[in-house]
């Protein structure tokens, strides 16, 4: 009998095993169509306390709908334009900065007595260009050509408007297909998610837009080159737990240092900004956060390698909030609580 138990054990866990990998597999094979899906979710969890507060206020649902849809549209299709032109004109004048960067090359060789001919050289065997087009590739990987993300836009957006119609028919067909005890703990764990994302979502997104706007005005006083450019990728990698506030000074403290160099300028800008990024990390953002989403900070990081292996950095932006859901859902199945036990914070 024992035997039985532990073979049947045995079991489960390579069927789990083989489960797993094959969602991996497929999400990300399929990432065209789950990551838009996962973003409209997101969103639906954001938006759809709006859009109930705005019915009980007698205004009809479907101008509800219509204005937030076009809100949402304006808005992603304004910040697209600006990461897009932004992205252009860096390319656009790149080979200024590389102009650059082979003066400060000499005059480092200068300075440490290294023969000129010897650096000019090797100077000679940088191509620039390929350089610019490994950028470039960086770039449309992460991004995509601005028609697919106009077209990644408009599938979100039709993601949503079919989620935020049909929310009130889902509560009724979970009525249906459940007993009234099981229908309400159904819709009772679809509220704890729809809550916990709400909050997480609303307060990254201050926290993100409050780090833009002061690194957008220190880059702005110390005469920066692509400020709002730099300002938009602070506030996009704060939404990456951990390591994005690094990664978001990286840029335009690399811009100032091809524009000025080793400069008491290049100084004032890297203290600038990794105060900003401390003091509102870890000032700020906990008093408001708390501890709402209750994940272990190990969690966090295997979610953010886990997430950007499948979908890229958009998939770290979204790994917190999508570790949360299946964290609560964890915490209401019977047989897969020790796996929220496992992730939990507590």
């Amino acid at each position: 009998m024992i035997d039985e138990t532990r073979d049947l054990r045995a079991i489960k866990l390579f069927v789990g095993f083989i489960t797993t990998v094959i969602a991996v597999i497929i999400l990300k094979a399929m990432a065209n169509i789950f990551l838009p899906l996962c973003m409209a979710l997101l969103l639906y969890f954001l938006l759809n306390g709006v859009v109930k507060k705005l019915v009980q206020w007698k205004i009809p649902r479907f101008i509800v709908l219509i204005f937030l849809l076009f809100s949402i549209f304006i808005l992603f299709y304004f910040l697209g334009t600006l990461i897009y032109s932004s992205a252009s004109s860096f390319v656009e004048k790149f080979p200024a900065y590389s102009e650059r960067v082979l003066g400060m090359i000499k005059n480092a060789s200068e300075k440490l007595k290294i023969p000129i001919g010897q650096v000019e050289n090797y100077i000679s065997t940088i191509d620039w260009t390929k350089s610019l087009d490994s950028a470039t590739a960086l770039l449309s990987s992460t991004f995509g050509s601005f028609a697919a993300f106009v077209g990644n836009l408009l599938l979100v957006l039709v993601y949503l408007i079919f989620m935020l119609a049909g929310g009130d028919a889902m509560n009724l067909r979970i009525d249906r297909a459940f007993d009234q005890e099981r229908a309400d703990k159904v819709k009772n764990v679809i509220n704890d998610i729809e809550s916990q994302v709400r909050q997480y979502l609303a307060i990254k997104s201050f926290i993100a837009l409050l780090n833009g706007t002061v690194a957008g005005i220190i880059l702005f006083i110390a005469g920066v080159d692509f400020v709002i450019f730099s300002a938009l990728l602070v506030s996009l990698f704060n939404f990456i737990p951990n390591i994005g506030s690094v990664i978001a000074t990286m840029f335009p403290v690399l811009i100032c240092f091809l524009q000025y160099g080793f400069s008491l300028r290049l100084l004032l800008v890297l203290v600038g900004l990794m105060v900003t990024q401390f003091a509102i990390g870890n000032a700020v953002e906990p008093r408001i956060t708390g501890k709402s989403l209750n994940l272990s900070p190990i969690v966090i990081l295997v979610s953010l390698i886990f997430w950007g292996y499948i979908w890229g950095i958009v998939g770290m932006i979204l790994a917190v909030p999508l570790t949360s859901a299946i964290k609560i859902f964890c915490e209401n199945i019977p047989t897969l609580k020790p796996i929220a036990g496992l992730i939990s914070a507590d």
